[in-house]
């Protein structure tokens, strides 16, 4: 048999494919000895592609190459391998690449008419368990007659094809390719090259914060045959036995991602190494996170998922196989679950790898749950249309929930054994059925409309079902047919990424809002004129006869606000990944933020809405508006990391939320009607701490307080109250001064702003202040309660004043603002420092004259007994000599003012009316030390001196001070320059000091 497969290979090799004769004795030696060479160069390069094999190197890829066959390495290096050629480059039998495509045998890339896989069987009962299964049906060469065979699935055995083998050839197996070159003897060599890196590693599906892995198996126990007309029935029956599942597919990654976990068997073990029973899954699917993939071994991410498998097991208590004996697989006596992993077991060489112990179960029986029922399917997946001539399956997107009998609620759609189509015959004629060609296929899974006719027309189909509890029910579903396949593009329109600096919203006062418009240019470029013209439509049918605002765009918008809802054009994905911690979560969290709080309009290029009622009105679509809201009523403040009032994860409805700040988003906006989807949008979004507090650290009018920064950065809030003239040591301030956007001055007077945001601003009242915002004894305080009266002893912040000249300094900690009475933000602490006007004069300096480089002049003073002899130095001032202004810039006098031509006396209380007179002006003492508050005192030589007398001109309480004299000592003599300084004390012994100089002179 290998002789005459050699000759055929030889007959190929040496054969002039363009006449078909033979060539002479010589030339055949000669070729005998150059296939002999690239037999042997075919082995050799064999032997490079082991080597790299051994070195860790997989193969991602192999094809036809002109002569040869490449293979593509997994760092993307490529061999090529070149074949046996014909004399002279004529044709020889190259080598050939054997793959399955579709379902049927392909060689070198193109499929051919033979099925790798038949339709599935009628299903029988369960066997025993039997030994380990053989080998595949792997092609392989015929060596009587050369060409390849292949496993006809539907004939049950090998035919021939009409391809012929190569000198080499390559054929596709579980976890990677088997290389075989034909060696002069006959004999193979084969050695197999793996499709994927060698498995290291199981990483489970991160669950939340962790990689727990609770799964609920939900088993249905049928005592008796079930009367069934579904594909899996057996002589008309569901029959009797056990059918569990799990609630979800088994979500993992492997490591490396290059791994195929298609190459390894897979099961559940316990920690004794036993596996349980009744627990199926599907062959590895490659998952891209979102959806699974078609191709095999195409991970990139190195995530996979096993489908869940319902199978019926039979029931045998005796052999420890009975209900009871079920559930003990999976928890003890005592309820504790039992710790499985994930075992892989390679298919090539038997090697092991297994996940960590993080997978529990737990095992429920649903035979008493009534009224499961599936009440919504989604057959138009984004991307699809339903098109004539193609055959279509009906997909489960979400189904009800039931919580009767369940410790937990649980999708439905797991409980569905099997399945069958029906044409609705209540809503369609069969002559529209003979007219669209509609049919079911022979299995009742798939439909088609093999007819034209049925373009934009509506079929209408029942869904038959049967739970694993053997409970039978029916829905209802509609398709609508296209006459072109469309491309559905899904446009990425912007990343939002912005403060969420929202505010009131016309005619409300309870909601705030920030809106953005996306511009929509590139989503009709890529729509294109036609399909933009279809879009349009889609929207118009959507609206249908309606001309309510509102209610057309809650239907063009159609959200989806939970897991139920399984028709709906706008869904939210992403966000707060700890609030999402599973698909129910996910969906109902998502769902809720959706629904209350972003919006969404079509408008034109001046922002007006496109949503009127009047199609013609959508041709001036521009931009996609979205709105983002939120509820200042929402009863409650909410921080990172669950943005919830009551600062806990969401549970429901029960639970009030807000949309997070600092999680990314992401909206997909579909336009369709009835299934026929058009376009899609999508945009992301992550919105950011507000920054449009309207409450300022700024002086409202500059007449009580005054912010600043120390030397560390700090806030400092000084605030220049009155004393209280009742309470000793006692200052109060009046804060309405303090604060932009709480109060406004306007015509001499403080007025209370129009907005609640006062009652948002709020700080901590440390224990040793006396009241501060009517608060004290760490309590908190609002801006909200600052004291609106202009009469000091009804201000409600109030400091205290020492004899040694101090004042109260408090520091307000956790200062927070809640935007919106709902976003709580960290604001700086704010140190509130009682202050004096007179101690924070902005000027104290002399007019003119008494600088020490223009010192006033103190003439000496002669006796009048004609001897001329120097009795004294002097000399005088008054308010032209000095230039003064307080902490807010205003003018104050140090005396009174004298009568003179055209101006009348006055006290200088009267003078200083910017500062009131007893509660914060300058003291009045005339006596000494005071001298009406001055506390003068002199040096000379750096050195203090009491040869300076200070004389007030009218130094009786009621008499006017306009002026001060001072008289110097004689002994001082010629020319001596004397420093004074005035130590301006004011009502609560703070002072100011203003220092000039004197020079005596002869």
């Amino acid at each position: 048999m290998n002789k005459k497969f050699l000759s055929a290979v030889l007959f190929g090799a040496l054969m002039v494919s363009s006449t078909g004769t033979f060539v002479s004795c010589k030339d055949y030696d000669e070729d005998i000895d150059r296939i002999d060479k690239e037999l042997v160069d075919i082995k050799s390069a064999l032997s490079a592609l082991q080597a790299k094999v051994d070195a860790g190197k997989y193969v991602t890829n192999v094809v036809k190459n002109g002569d040869g066959i490449t293979v593509t390495w997994s760092d993307n290096s490529t061999s090529t391998i070149e074949t046996i050629k014909g004399d002279k480059g004529e044709d020889g039998k190259n080598g050939t690449v054997v793959t399955i495509i579709d379902g049927y045998w392909a060689f070198d890339g193109v499929k051919s008419e033979y099925p790798a896989k038949g339709d599935k069987g009628d299903k029988g009962d369960q066997g025993e368990p039997g030994d380990a299964a053989a080998a595949g049906h792997d092609a392989k060469v015929n060596e009587e007659t050369g060409y390849w065979q292949v496993w006809d699935a539907e004939k049950g055995a090998y035919v021939d094809t009409k391809y012929i083998a190569g000198g080499l050839r390559v054929v596709e197996v579980a976890g990677g390719y088997n290389f075989t070159v034909t060696e002069a003897n006959g004999e193979p060599k084969t050695i197999f090259i793996p499709g994927g890196a060698a498995l290291l590693s199981i990483i489970p599906e991160l669950n939340g914060q962790n990689y727990a892995q609770d799964f609920d198996i939900y088993y249905g126990i049928l005592n008796n045959d079930v009367d069934w007309a579904g594909h899996k029935a057996v002589n008309g029956k569901m029959l009797k036995g056990m059918y569990p599942t799990a609630d979800r597919d088994i979500k993992m990654q492997v490591n490396p991602a290059g791994a195929d976990a298609d190459a390894y068997d897979w099961a559940f073990v316990s920690t004794d190494n036993t596996t349980p029973w009744g627990l199926n899954f599907g062959a590895p699917q490659a998952w891209t996170g979102k959806a699974t993939t078609a191709t095999r071994a195409t991970s990139a991410n190195g995530m996979w998922l096993l489908p869940r498998d319902v199978q019926k097991w039979d029931l045998d208590a005796a052999g420890s196989q009975g209900r009871p004996d079920y559930a003990g697989q999976f928890k003890a006596n005592d309820g504790d679950k039992y710790l499985f992993a994930l075992k892989a077991t390679s298919k090539n060489n038997g090697e092991v790898v297994k996940s960590p112990f993080v997978y529990t179960f737990k095992a429920s029986n649903v035979n008493a749950t009534e009224n499961i029922h599936i009440n919504g399917l989604t057959f138009a997946p984004s991307g699809s249309s339903f098109l004539y001539g193609k055959e279509y399956t009906p997909s489960f997107d979400m189904l009800g929930f039931s919580s009767d009998g369940y410790d937990q609620w649980a999708e439905d759609s797991v409980l569905v054994y099997d399945y069958y189509l029906e044409i609705d015959k209540s809503k369609i004629t069969d002559e529209s059925i003979r007219k669209y060609g509609v049919e079911i296929t022979a299995d009742g899974y798939r439909f088609i409309a093999k007819k034209e006719a049925v373009v934009n027309n509506t079929i209408p189909f029942i869904y038959n079902y049967i739970l694993i509890n053997g409970q039978k029910g029916k829905t209802y579903f509609s398709v609508n047919f296209n006459d072109e396949a469309v491309t559905v593009p899904d446009k990425f329109l912007e990343d939002i990424v912005a403060p969420f600096n929202a505010t009131v919203i016309a005619d409300q006062t309870r909601w705030y809002g920030w809106s953005k418009a996306l511009d929509l240019t590139e989503f009709f470029n890529t729509l294109g004129d036609a399909g933009k013209m279809k879009w349009i439509d889609a929207i118009a049918r959507s609206m249908g006869n309606s001309t309510d605002p509102q209610e057309i765009n809650r239907s063009v918008f159609d959200k989806r606000y939970g897991s139920n809802d399984l028709d709906f054009n706008v869904e939210l994905t992403g966000g707060d990944p700890i609030n999402n911690q599973g698909t129910w979560d996910r969906v109902i969290y998502n769902g809720a933020l959706l629904d209350k709080y972003i919006e969404f309009d079509y408008v034109d290029a001046t922002g007006k809405s496109c949503l009127t009622g009047n199609i013609r009105d959508l041709d001036k679509i521009t931009a996609l508006k979205v709105t983002f809201k939120v509820d200042s009523e929402l009863g409650g403040h909410v921080t990172a990391p669950y943005y919830t009032t009551d600062g806990r994860q969401y549970s429901g409805d029960n639970t009030k939320i807000a949309l997070p700040l600092d999680n990314a988003f992401r909206v997909e906006i579909a336009t369709r009607y009835d299934q026929y989807e058009v376009a899609r949008m999508n945009f992301s979004f992550e919105l950011q701490m507000p920054t449009n507090c309207p409450i300022k650290r700024e002086s409202v009018a500059n007449r009580t307080s005054a912010w600043s920064k120390d030397k560390d950065g700090n806030d400092v809030l000084k605030v220049y109250g009155e004393k209280l003239l009742d309470r000793y040591d006692a200052v109060a301030a009046d804060m309405r001064d303090a604060f932009k956007g709480v109060y406004n001055y306007q015509n001499g007077a403080y007025n209370a702003q129009a907005n609640v945001e006062a009652n948002w601003y709020e700080v901590l009242v440390p224990t040793n202040s006396f009241q501060i915002i009517g608060k004290t004894n760490e309590s908190y305080a609002t801006l909200a309660g600052i004291s609106n009266s202009s009469l000091y002893t009804e201000w409600n912040t109030i400091g205290f004043y020492g004899t040694a000249g101090n004042m109260d300094a408090y520091t307000l900690t956790d200062v927070k603002y809640h935007h919106f009475n709902v976003y709580t933000e960290a604001k700086d602490d704010i140190i509130l420092q009682f202050a004096s006007r007179i101690a924070d004069s902005k000027v104290a300096k002399v007019a003119s004259k008494g600088t020490k480089e223009n010192p006033f002049i103190a003439k000496a003073v002669y006796s009048t007994d004609g001897l001329q002899t120097i009795l004294k130095y002097a000399f005088e001032v008054s308010n032209t000599d000095f230039t003064l202004a307080d902490a807010f810039d205003k003018p104050y006098y140090l005396f009174d003012r004298a009568a003179a031509q055209g101006v009348t006396a006055a006290l200088r209380a009267e003078l200083n009316s910017s500062l009131v007179n007893n509660r914060q002006s300058i003291v009045v003492d005339k006596a000494d030390p005071s001298f009406y508050g001055l506390y003068p005192s002199a040096k000379m030589d750096q050195q203090a001196t009491n040869v300076v007398t200070y004389i007030l001109d009218g130094a009786a309480q009621t008499a006017n001070t306009n002026k001060m004299k001072f008289d110097i000592a004689k002994e001082v003599g010629n020319g001596k320059v004397i420093e004074i300084t005035y130590h301006i004390t004011d009502v609560f012994g703070m002072t100011k000091d203003l220092t000039f100089y004197v020079q005596t002179l002869n």
